[in-house]
């Protein structure tokens, strides 16, 4: 708390004290301004030249999000993918702000509810143990390869199509979550790598960018891995451009959606 301001005393009225607070209080919001003044500094370099491709790429899968949330959107699990898409886009933010250690935090946050919400989808009672406060998502959990939702036992359930090209998809996002944990966790190697001020930093700019495209991947993975083929002829319609856009590449992807396979393999 700054001093003389908020005091609980009676002498807080005085006039003195009444102006010594309105100095301090004045001294606190310019220093606030002037970090302001700096976050736009960082926004504007984070938008000039081929960075703005950047995010822009990255900007489009809150769209990719919010398609997904509509299509699944009486499902009881959506208020969890919910929860990532607004972690993402806060990446996004505190990304061109220069807040990049909240921005590696979030992406990893991001990645963590989404997948949270796939395993859920398949046990209502963790989802509800979830909402009540009563459990916390576990990353091994999610990613074990066993029982995770990148293992053949839970991918098969829903698309056996796809059983075969689920390691590649765990072993990055275990990855880059992994890589992301080292700015939670302040690992010495960040705190050396990130900016001491509140500045552009092109090295923290672009590794964020390439985290956040395997995050892109990986969950858009997991979803159509999910849901596909549970869904509506109607709703598989409404992902399919996007889903070629993000998993074309993937020859499950393409039979589900029934694309032609030759365009996958080239």
């Amino acid at each position: 708390m700054l001093p003389g301001v908020g005091c609980r005393s009676g002498s807080c009225g005085s006039a003195v004290e009444s102006s010594e607070g309105d100095q301090e209080l004045s001294a606190c919001r310019d220093h606030y301004r002037l970090l302001h003044q700096a976050l736009g500094t960082v926004l504007e370099d984070s938008f000039v030249g081929v960075r703005s491709d950047a995010m822009a790429k990255s900007h489009a899968f809150t769209g990719d999000l919010a398609l997904w949330l509509e299509v699944l959107k009486e499902r009881p699990e959506v208020s969890v993918l919910q929860s990532a898409a607004r972690e993402y886009q806060f990446g996004l933010l505190a990304l061109a702000s220069g807040q990049y250690r909240a921005a590696f935090s979030a992406l990893r946050l991001a990645m963590e509810l989404s997948f949270a919400a796939v395993q859920w989808s398949a046990n209502e009672r963790e989802l509800r143990e979830w909402q009540r406060g009563q459990r916390d998502s576990n990353w091994s959990g999610l990613i074990d390869n066993e029982n995770g939702i990148f293992s053949k036992q839970f991918v098969r359930l829903f698309s056996e199509v796809l059983v075969d090209e689920i390691s590649q998809y765990r072993a990055s996002a275990a990855a880059v979550y992994r890589e992301c944990s080292e700015y939670v966790h302040g690992n010495a190697h960040t705190h050396r790598s990130l900016p001491e001020q509140l500045m552009f930093n092109e090295a923290a700019f672009s590794a964020w960018h390439a985290k956040a495209s395997v995050v892109r991947l990986s969950v858009s993975f997991a979803l159509a891995a999910r849901y596909l083929l549970d869904l509506k002829a109607e709703s598989r319609a409404q992902l399919e451009h996007m889903l070629l856009d993000n998993l074309g590449h993937s020859t499950g992807v393409r039979v589900m959606l029934g694309a032609p396979t030759e365009v996958a393999n080239g």
